[in-house]
């Protein structure tokens, strides 16, 4: 009988056979035939045993050409989706960018902008510069707040700082006097790129963003 061999290579198996102890449909054929020839005669296998054996092996062999394609499919598609990642963040090269997070670098020109999201039924607003240990270097007032996006021209809080990069911070009350939710956003300008594990890494003075944390390309249009 063949009850339990499908998953064994046989000892006269080739040493062409498939590794890891898979039989291939060669040797499965090669058993059965020799199954036939040194079966009892006096108990002989019966046709349906015979076909739902080959039936069993068939259906076998279609699964593991199956996974065999899914899986070229799935390197195939990481391989593309490299690719396009990589495509995107060449073109981010000089572009400004508004990524999570809450870094703000100033040029020393003066007429830098801060974008927040802002939650709730929006609020009055209070911006603050910090240095890197979170001391605050700066405030202004920003009065009432509308909920959603807000873009946020640095005045005073910004007054008699020098280049460089510091960040920032938005506090908004709302009218009851609680505290709303506030997404704060580094808008930077993308001057690099580091290719690492995780894919493309934008570099943006001296910030590392992933490209995957980019929330919006900004336009000249915006920037006029």
């Amino acid at each position: 009988m063949m009850e339990g061999v499908l998953g064994m290579t046989p000892p006269d198996a080739p040493a062409g056979g498939r590794r890891g102890g898979v039989m291939g449909k060669d040797e499965f054929l090669r058993l059965l035939v020799a199954q036939l020839r040194h079966q009892d005669p006096l108990n002989p296998m019966r046709g349906e045993e015979f076909a739902a054996q080959l039936a069993q092996f068939s259906s076998l062999e279609q699964l593991i050409q199956i996974n065999e394609k899914l899986g070229k499919q799935e390197a195939a598609d990481a391989a593309s989706v490299t690719i396009l990642n990589a495509t995107a963040a060449l073109g981010l090269l000089g572009r400004e960018i508004l990524a999570a997070g809450d870094t703000l670098v100033l040029s020393g020109a003066g007429g830098e902008r801060v974008t927040v999201g802002v939650g709730g039924q929006g609020g009055y607003g209070i911006l603050k510069v910090l240095d890197e240990n979170g001391k605050e270097l700066g405030r202004q007032d920003l009065g009432w707040l509308s909920p959603g996006r807000n873009e946020i021209l640095l005045g005073e809080a910004s007054s008699g700082l020098s280049a460089g990069r510091y960040r920032y911070e938005v506090v908004v009350m709302s009218s009851e006097g609680e505290r709303v939710p506030v997404q704060t956003f580094s808008r930077l300008v993308v001057d690099g790129i580091r290719y690492g594990p995780q894919g493309p890494v934008l570099l943006a003075g001296g910030v590392e963003i992933p490209l995957s944390g980019v929330v919006e390309v900004i336009t000249r249009s915006q920037d006029a």
